[in-house]
């Protein structure tokens, strides 16, 4: 389940925001005038240390002042002697402790610390083979007054010999510029230098981050109605923005004049804004008064057109897509919902992703697939999405899908994904196949708790040997490390544990593999995790779980239409004399080799989306695609007697790598005519 954190409180109405992987910074707006940046991992001070101090039996000590005695409301640990043989490091007053072994101690930086899993249980420290505060041993303290310690045991007994650096860090959060007029929105140029705001009063500005206070900023464009989110097109010299109006519209600003153009109108105070990435799609989010609620639309930015997606929303605010394949749009409701929703574009189904967040959410970002920040009214709160169960499976399963979320009953679907046996659960996929490249997810905690050094990733029991990568935060940037297979003793394709005291620097903590599956053959598979010692000896492994791998591209073709049988003339018209009850036909193929797949077809005349005959169907599986699509001349012209029509057929692949649909493999056919006397 989804846990929570809150980074940063007291802040005065944080709006938008834009995430900057490179940084780990959150740039984001104050409805109060501000535009302000979070570190997610800020500079931190050392503020005590000692290579050797005596930690005495029956005495607390304070790691923030290095003071050693009795009774103490600042102390954070108590070396506890309960018998001559029993004993152990046990946490005192609000501190908290993590135990890591026999890890490198100078290699241990405060931003790892800081992500570590603390506990109020004590470390074991009997005088006896259980011993965990062996020399060299190393743990890891969460301050009574909220520093972090890393210890090293230098000597052990009934007194201790300790090694230990406490740091301090500090809140990450910033405040940038000043003397914004009720912004709205931020984003940040391609270049890193220059931050885009939209204020309420009606204005999109630019400013150097350099100089960022509003009375350096230039204004772009002017004179809308309170301007909400909008999306940076800096490529095509352009962006985009809605306008909260009983009336709104979606605006285009050219960049460089300042013209604005109206793409969409007759919006209901639209607030949430994001364009597809191949930007032909807008979708908005909007706070109707009407019957449907709130409700997200799609817009095509070509014609303006306006399609509704799902509706009956808590007053939805700004948007995020939700994974790569942009199926999926994250929309936080505020009050009286204050929860995130996610809204997939194909079924117009919506799940709670996470409830119960801080009052007034108002835009999402995503650091990482399994990592959601939310700005709220006066919250930044972290959502992990994915996290380390303890004593919980080894295989934790792929991407968002659990390993016992798939199903593994003999039959049509055994391997099959299928996580809508919990409604509520955020990732939701159905009778889904699995293609591309799978991220393999595994519980370092667990494995480390058995003294796992090394893992192996199986397909039908053979090792795995391909090299992947994963980014490393080093305490200024993320670096992309490769995690290559190697031989330990006589086991081939062995992958190191993550020692815990990096786990969450990495950017997919629990990331194990990311599993190449275009080289299997399309059918099952057994996955399974064999888990190894220093020297590649066999410890235990997870029971195999057979999955079904696919990677077969969709078809989708469009065959010429006709009109009472009779195909276009060279110029591509087809003529219907007098008879407007002719049928006209279009014959199509929307397929996938194993029917893994759903298929759309639709017709536009001019501008306006046409409705075709509920059968044979436009849309639905695949497997439910009947050819041709007919309808009458009369019924498709309307009242025009000569019109133009453009049709599309889009298949879509269910075949998914745990994290998104794997749309690579999708496939499209389009075709236009003219209908004329």
């Amino acid at each position: 389940m989804p846990t929570s954190t809150q980074l940063v409180t007291g802040l005065t109405g944080a709006i938008g925001c834009d995430f900057r992987q490179a940084q780990n910074r959150l740039y984001f707006v104050e409805y109060g005038g501000k535009l302000s940046s979070l570190d997610l991992f800020p500079t931190p001070t050392v503020v005590a240390q000692s290579t050797s101090t005596v930690l005495k039996g029956t005495f607390l000590f304070d790691f923030d002042t290095g003071t050693e005695g009795g009774l103490s409301p600042n102390a954070d640990v108590f070396w506890e002697q309960i018998t001559a043989v029993k004993r152990q490091m046990a946490p005192q007053n609000s501190a908290q402790i993590v135990n890591l072994g026999t890890v490198d101690f100078n290699s241990l930086t405060a931003t790892g610390l800081q992500a570590l899993p603390y506990s109020s249980t004590p470390i074991d420290g009997n005088n006896d083979s259980s011993n965990k505060l062996v020399v060299n041993d190393v743990f890891a303290v969460h301050t009574t007054s909220g520093n972090y310690a890393k210890v090293k045991v230098l000597s052990y007994g009934y007194n201790l010999t300790i090694e230990w650096v406490t740091y301090h860090i500090p809140s990450g959060y910033k405040v940038l510029g000043t003397g914004y007029n009720q912004p709205e929105d931020v984003k940040i140029s391609a270049d890193g230098l220059h931050a885009y705001v939209t204020e309420r009063t009606g204005d999109l500005v630019k400013v150097a981050l350099s100089s960022p206070n509003r009375a350096s900023a230039t204004v772009i464009a002017s004179g809308m109605a309170a301007p909400q989110q909008f999306f940076l097109d800096e490529a095509h010299n352009a962006a985009y923005v809605v306008q909260y109006e009983a009336s709104g519209s979606l605006l285009k600003i050219d960049l460089n004049t300042s013209a604005q153009t109206t793409i969409a109108s007759g919006l209901n105070y639209p607030v949430g804004l994001t364009l597809s990435s191949d930007l032909q799609y807008a979708y908005v989010s909007e706070q109707t008064t009407g019957p449907d609620l709130g409700r997200v639309s799609s817009i095509q930015i070509s014609s303006g057109t306006r399609a509704t997606i799902a509706k009956g929303l808590t007053a939805p605010f700004f948007l995020a897509w939700a994974d790569a394949a942009q199926d999926t749009l994250l929309v936080p409701q505020r009050d009286p919902s204050n929860s995130i929703l996610s809204v997939n574009l194909a079924l117009g189904s919506t799940t709670v992703v996470a409830s119960g967040v801080p009052f007034r959410p108002s835009s999402v970002a995503l650091p990482n697939p399994t990592q959601i920040l939310i700005c709220s009214d006066s919250v930044i709160e972290e959502v992990a999405l994915i996290t380390f169960p303890v004593n919980g499976p080894l295989l934790m399963g792929i991407g968002f899908i659990p390993f016992d979320q798939i199903i593994q009953t003999a039959g049509p679907l055994l391997g099959l994904a299928d996580t809508t046996v919990d409604p509520s659960y955020f990732y939701q996929v159905k009778d889904t196949p699995f293609g591309g490249t799978l991220p393999i997810m595994v519980n370092y905690q667990s494995a480390l708790s058995i003294n796992a050094a090394y893992y192996q990733v199986k397909i039908d029991g053979v090792p795995h040997t391909d090299a992947w990568s994963d980014y490393l935060w080093n305490g200024v940037s993320y670096v992309l490390q490769t995690i290559s297979p190697q031989t330990v003793g006589t086991a081939a394709g062995c992958y190191p544990t993550r020692p815990l005291g990096q786990l969450f620097l990495w950017l997919n903590p629990s990331l194990g593999d990311l599993l190449n599956t275009t080289g299997l053959t399309n059918g099952l598979h057994a996955l399974s995790l064999e888990f190894l010692d220093g020297a590649g000896n066999p410890i235990t492994s997870t029971t195999p779980i057979t999955i079904c791998v696919n990677n077969q591209a969709c078809i989708a073709t469009l065959t010429a239409p006709l009109v009472g049988g009779s195909p276009a003339d060279a110029c591509g018209v087809l003529h219907y004399g007098t008879n407007k009850t002719a049928v006209v036909s279009i014959g199509f193929t929307a397929s996938q080799p194993a029917n893994f797949a759903t298929f759309s077809f639709s017709m536009v005349r001019g501008v306006t989306p046409v409705a075709l005959p509920a059968s044979p169907p436009t849309s639905g599986p695949v497997s439910t695609a009947v050819s041709p699509i007919t309808d009458t001349v009369g019924t498709l012209l309307g009242a025009c007697p000569t019109a133009g029509f453009a049709v599309e057929l889009y298949v879509a692949a269910t075949i998914n790598n745990g994290w998104s649909r794997q749309s690579q493999y999708d496939a499209e056919a389009l075709l236009g005519f003219v209908l004329t006397p």
